[in-house]
This record gives C-alpha cells, sequence and structure tokens, in this order.
C-alpha cells in the first residue's frame, strides 16, 4: 500500500487551504485514508489538471441563504421563492448558536445556485410583466375613479346649488350650513367659533356633500364669507341646553327633536314664545316631571319612614334586651342567700347588674359572696371605701381653692367646687384673662 500525502503536502502541491481541502474530501475530489493521510494518485490526478479540480471544487463550494442570493443578485426572499418553486433542497443544514438563540443555517451548492440564473431571469420577467399589468389596470381604475368622482362632484355641487340658504332663511338651516362651510374650508372665525364646539348630528353630512363637490377653498370661504353676518346674529340668540331646561322647566330630553335647535342649544325668541304660551307638548312635559316628581317625594317619604320604623323598632329591641339583661337586688340577693340591703353595696361599678356579670359570679363566686358575713365586711369595706374617697376629694378640692384664692386675691367662698387644678400655666392664664368668678365684685 502507498504511504499518504499530509495535509501540508498537499497544500503545497495543489495551493489549497484548509477548509478548501475539507470541502474536496466531503465531495470526493479527494481520498483520504484511515490514517487521515491523502491518496497520492487522487493528488496526482488533481496536480496534472489544476485548473479543472479548481472549478470542480468551485461549483461544490457551500453558500448560504446570503452568499446564494448575492451570488444571483436577488433578494434572501426572492431566492427562497425561486428555491422553491425549482424543487432545490439545500446540501446540509447546521445549527449554530448566535444572538442567545439557536439558528439553522442552510447551504447551497455552488453549481446548483448558479443554475437557478434562468430562473432568476424567468422570475424578473414574470414580475416585469405583472407590473406592466398592474399598472395597467391601475391607470383604468385611476381613469374609473376619476370619472367617478367628477361625477360625484358634478352632483353634489348641483346638490349645494339647490339646497344651500340664503340670508332669509331659517335660522338652524343657515348655522348647519355654516357650521359644515368652515369644517370643509377648516376656518374658524371668532364670532363663529362657538359653533365648532357645538356637535349636530346635521353637520357632517354636509361636510362630506361639500368636500365631494371638490370646491376650493376660494369658494367655500365666499359661500362663508355671505352666510357670516346672519350667521354672527344667530350664535348669539342661542340659549345653553341648561338655561333652556331651566327656562321650560322641563328636561332637555324631553324638548322634541322637531323644535328648532342646533347642538341642542335653542335660539332665544322661539324659546320665549315656547315659554310665553306653552305648546301641548310642553305642558305634556311638565305634568310628567311633576308626575316623576310626586312619585320620587312619595318614594322618599315611604323610605324615611320605613327607615324611622326600623329605627324604633331596633331602639325598642335594644331598651328590651338592655331591660331583660338587667337584674334587681332582689333577686341577686335570692341567688346568693344574701340580704338585699348588703347586696346593694355591693353594686359592679357601671351601678346595675347585668345577667352576665351575675352569671360570671355564679360560676366563680368571689369569697365576699360566699355567706353573709363576708357580704357585710365586704360592704363595710367598700362604705368606708367611697367615704375615705370622698373625704380626700373634698380636701383635694378645698386645697385647690386655697391655692386660687392666694394666688388670686379672691376670697375662699367665692371659688366654685368645680374649680380645676392650679397649676403654673393655669394661674398665669387666669392672671392675664381673669374668669367670672374672680371678676364679680364682692357684695356689700
Amino acid at each position: 500500500m502507498a504511504r499518504g500525502l499530509g495535509r501540508n503536502a498537499i497544500r503545497q502541491l495543489l495551493g489549497l487551504s484548509v477548509w478548501e481541502i475539507e470541502l474536496a474530501v466531503t465531495t470526493g475530489l479527494l481520498r483520504r485514508f484511515p490514517d487521515r493521510t491523502f491518496d497520492p494518485v487522487s493528488v496526482r490526478a488533481a496536480e496534472a489538471d489544476i485548473e479543472y479540480f479548481r472549478q470542480l471544487l468551485a461549483a461544490e463550494r457551500r453558500c448560504t441563504i446570503t452568499e446564494a442570493s448575492a451570488r444571483l443578485g436577488v433578494s434572501a426572499d426572492r431566492f427562497k421563492r425561486i428555491t422553491a418553486a425549482a424543487g432545490l433542497a439545500p446540501v446540509a443544514t447546521e445549527e449554530i448558536r448566535k444572538y442567545g438563540q439557536t439558528l439553522t443555517v442552510h447551504y447551497y451548492r455552488a453549481a446548483d445556485v448558479d443554475a437557478l440564473a434562468d430562473h432568476v431571469r424567468a422570475d424578473a420577467e414574470l414580475r416585469a410583466a405583472a407590473r406592466a399589468v398592474s399598472r395597467s389596470e391601475a391607470a383604468r381604475k385611476a381613469v374609473q375613479t376619476r370619472k367617478l368622482n367628477l361625477a360625484r362632484a358634478v352632483a353634489a355641487r348641483a346638490e349645494i346649488e339647490a339646497t344651500k340658504p340664503t340670508l332669509d332663511a331659517d335660522g338652524v338651516r343657515v348655522l348647519l350650513w355654516t357650521a359644515a362651510l368652515m369644517a370643509a374650508a377648516g376656518v374658524w372665525p371668532g364670532p363663529l367659533r362657538p359653533l365648532h364646539r357645538m356637535a349636530d348630528l346635521r353637520v357632517p353630512p354636509l361636510t362630506e356633500i361639500l368636500r365631494d363637490a371638490r370646491l376650493s377653498r376660494a369658494e367655500l370661504e365666499a359661500m362663508l364669507a355671505e352666510l357670516t353676518p346672519r350667521s354672527v346674529e344667530l350664535v348669539r340668540l342661542l340659549v345653553s341646553p341648561r338655561d333652556a331646561e331651566r327656562e321650560l322647566g322641563v328636561p332637555i330630553e324631553m324638548i322634541p327633536a322637531e323644535l328648532p335647535q342646533f347642538g341642542g342649544h335653542l335660539l332665544a325668541p322661539l324659546l320665549r314664545e315656547a315659554v310665553s304660551s306653552p305648546p301641548a307638548w310642553l305642558l305634556r312635559a311638565r305634568a310628567e316631571v311633576e308626575l316623576q316628581q310626586a312619585v320620587q317625594a312619595e318614594e322618599r317619604r315611604a323610605a324615611e319612614e320605613a327607615s324611622q320604623r326600623r329605627r324604633a323598632e331596633r331602639a325598642t329591641v335594644d331598651q328590651a334586651t338592655r331591660a331583660a339583661s338587667r337584674l334587681s337586688d332582689e333577686s341577686v340577693a335570692e341567688m346568693f342567700g344574701i340580704p338585699a340591703d348588703v347586696i346593694r353595696w355591693l353594686r359592679p361599678a357601671s351601678g346595675r347588674w347585668t345577667a352576665d356579670h351575675v352569671a360570671g359570679l355564679l360560676r366563680k363566686t368571689p369569697p365576699w359572696l360566699r355567706d353573709e358575713s363576708a357580704a357585710r365586711a365586704e360592704a363595710d369595706r367598700r362604705r368606708h371605701r367611697r367615704r375615705h374617697r370622698a373625704e380626700r376629694k373634698a380636701a383635694r378640692r378645698l386645697s385647690w381653692r386655697s391655692l386660687w384664692a392666694e394666688a388670686l386675691g379672691v376670697p375662699l367662698d367665692r371659688i366654685p367646687d368645680s374649680v380645676g387644678r392650679p397649676t403654673r400655666a393655669a394661674i398665669e392664664a387666669a392672671r392675664r384673662e381673669p374668669p367670672r368668678w374672680a371678676r364679680e365684685t364682692p357684695p356689700g
């Protein structure tokens, strides 16, 4: 067996790079032995006709979609459409990790890519033909559209001439056309600007007619200038819906639609006429409003009565509950077997015997309720404590009154028992602004 050649020897003999050698082995242009050396026979055959070998190697070159589309001079999307139409499949597929995601790369043979040149030319011719047909169709449609727009403009102009108001026409009609002309021309004169804030559903159709007529801005402004003097007078006569409700005494929703109005605003002369001589619809609306108010008042009265009844019932139940939860001294004395005059001194701080409190004493009876002698001793202790507490309170009050008398120079008998504690701040405040008992002049 002949000895194989190494990769460096192949590079010197054939002038190939490493990736070209690997491509030649992959495509069978060069043979490699199991020990990864190269067959000298295939190398000598390639060296004998190096130009032909390079042509074969160039035909086997792997191209990505980007390289293949650049090779044919088309976009990548167009290349994909052409390969799908020609049924050309990639010779290799590789997944690479890039930009934080896994990308699938398809490779095509350079010879197969070059063979698509006829498909590219055919596709270009078809696209050119399609564009020509599209342009022709677009031109035909443009002609039809121009004819339609012209006919629409002629019809709209005729309708404008037949329906546009004169200066002595109905006031609401004049305002509608004025608002439509301003919207079509994009001009909002100062005195007529309130119309821009009053939305009326009849203005947009008139504006559409004016736009269909394809009038120039000069024509629109001329028509607007003709109606402006009358429109300015009418704008000053418009009454807001809130004021109209107050004048008529009914909500604006109850005003019939056929009554002349612009965006819910009524004209002052029509409003005064309706108020002075109420028509039938206004009388019916007022009667309906009064009926609704009476029904609402009756509902409020019934709700208030029901609320009062519920409050009274709750108060009665609460009172009954409190009464049921209280026990008399005699009842408690009978439960514990102690005289009532002793039990009276043993009442809790609240001053009354509740059922819950007595139940707690029965569950866990304190020593001073277990017999009469202990109860009397506890009653005596509480009486002494209350008397001692009252004496200490009286002594403290007397001490306070003495300090007040000394601080303000007022007789002791003029100082009330309810006077507060004589702190330094309180004394200084009383000196700045003496209380009534310190200002009174003693009799005699």
